[in-house]
């Protein structure tokens, strides 16, 4: 029997000898104020650094040098060890520690949701980070959603100076209405709070 010529691959495939470049486009932060929960600070969020997923193809060394050379200094990475295989970056909380970047794994199966014990222990870190003035980012697995109203940050990369607002067409319908996830942030802050002091 003849052998095929051709092997079919899955769309999760995204092998080195796929003759595709990387991307050369800077990584995207955008920069999240803090103040609905009393905060001065501004958290940054982004994509999976070194991400090869599909007709994404990102540099995983440019992109932590990028990181670096923001000054970010502690990261908080949500995906799996096994996520971080089928987006082709398994060492990439190895290449934050060469790079001097503090790392806080707290592993969360997508479409999954950490516990009131792991959210409070995420927060209390988030907390220390931010009191002492860190640069600090948070990424997941693909590109991060945008919290509704807030600013992005695409060339500088630099915090902005105050909590800048910008409305989009879909965000006038919800002005009156939806602050959903800031609440939420807000209610989890409250009760890591509450359980933290105790009765």
């Amino acid at each position: 029997m003849k052998p095929p010529s051709s092997m079919q691959t899955s769309e999760f495939d995204s092998s080195d000898e796929e003759p595709i470049e990387d991307e050369q486009t800077p990584i995207q932060i955008s920069w999240l104020p803090l103040s609905r929960v009393n905060c001065s600070q501004f958290l940054g969020l982004c994509a999976l650094p070194g991400c090869k997923f599909k007709d994404v193809r990102r540099n995983i060394q440019k992109d932590t040098e990028e990181l670096k050379s923001y000054g970010i200094q502690d990261i908080f990475v949500f995906c799996t060890r096994g996520e971080l295989s089928k987006y082709r970056v398994p060492n990439l909380l190895d290449l934050y520690h060469q790079y001097g970047i503090i790392t806080h794994h707290h592993p969360i199966p997508d479409g999954g949701t950490p516990d009131i014990t792991s959210c409070c222990e995420i927060m209390e870190e988030l907390e220390i980070c931010l009191k002492n003035n860190r640069k600090t980012l948070i990424h997941s697995c693909l590109s991060p959603p945008i919290p509704v109203g807030h600013s992005i940050t695409t060339a500088s990369h630099r915090q902005p100076e105050g909590p800048e607002r910008i409305w989009s067409d879909t965000d006038h319908k919800s002005k009156k209405g939806d602050c959903s996830h800031e609440a939420a942030v807000s209610d989890e802050l409250s009760q890591c709070n509450t359980s933290s002091k105790g009765p």
